[in-house]
């Protein structure tokens, strides 16, 4: 007679502080959402339709509002990198390739963006306490036109910002594993955002709110199995 011996195989350890890290993304996610998408939106809507040059009037006037707006906007440059890795996470055992393509993309942009943000803060909050609206304006044109700033502000946020958070989205949504609209919703933000206007209440910012609010709730709801790659 022959004897059959059953191997049972353990399953792998947890990951240390595997569901901190989850909540943490996605409460992160959610703030960015908060931080960004409705700061953006609310200020779009007070200042509509201003130039630059308005806008610093017009925070010299509003100054509680204003600076609370641009705060806010730095703090998203923390918060925002920190809820996507957090997608990057999820997606990168359903969609590798691309999830290996779009993280540094994402990475390179959120540093250009969190620059680009604080040289507004510099330009449009703080320069105008020290000299006049049009030195504060012409401060911002210099960095506009600076070849440094170009290089490691701008290029990285507008080409690295734009793919690295839309070909992240799209890793979210061929993953099966987050909500598709709110997928969907961070696309056309993208389009809307980058190519075409605003049109009063319909601002681009209200899609990054409800998208990225929407995918954080999926992280804070997602099985611990789905975050690990176990299913």
């Amino acid at each position: 007679m022959s004897q059959t011996t059953e191997v049972r195989v353990a399953a792998p350890p947890a990951a240390p502080y595997a569901r901190l890290l989850r909540i943490g993304a996605g409460v992160c996610l959610i703030l960015a959402a908060l931080t960004n998408g409705l700061s953006q939106y609310v200020g779009g809507l007070m200042t509509p339709d201003l130039s630059f040059t308005e806008q610093i009037a017009w925070g010299v006037d509003h100054p509680v509002a204003h600076r609370t707006e641009q705060t806010l906007l730095v703090v998203s440059s923390l918060v925002m990198p920190l809820g996507l890795l957090g997608i990057a996470q999820v997606t990168r055992w359903h969609r590798p390739r691309l999830t290996l393509v779009a993280t540094p993309l994402v990475l390179w942009g959120m540093w250009g963006f969190h620059n680009v943000l604080s040289m507004g803060y510099v330009s449009g909050t703080v320069a105008p306490r020290a000299q006049s609206v049009a030195d504060a304006s012409r401060l911002n044109d210099s960095f506009v036109a600076d070849p440094g700033v170009v290089g490691l502000a701008l290029v990285p946020h507008l080409v690295g910002s734009f793919l690295g958070v839309l070909l992240l989205s799209v890793a979210a949504w061929r993953s099966g594993v987050f909500p598709a609209v709110a997928c969907a919703a961070i696309v056309a933000f993208l389009v809307w955002d980058f190519l075409l206007p605003s049109r009063g209440l319909l601002e681009p910012h209200l899609l990054l709110l409800v998208g990225w609010t929407w995918l954080g709730v999926a992280l804070l709801r997602m099985p611990q199995r789905t975050w690990a790659g176990q299913g």
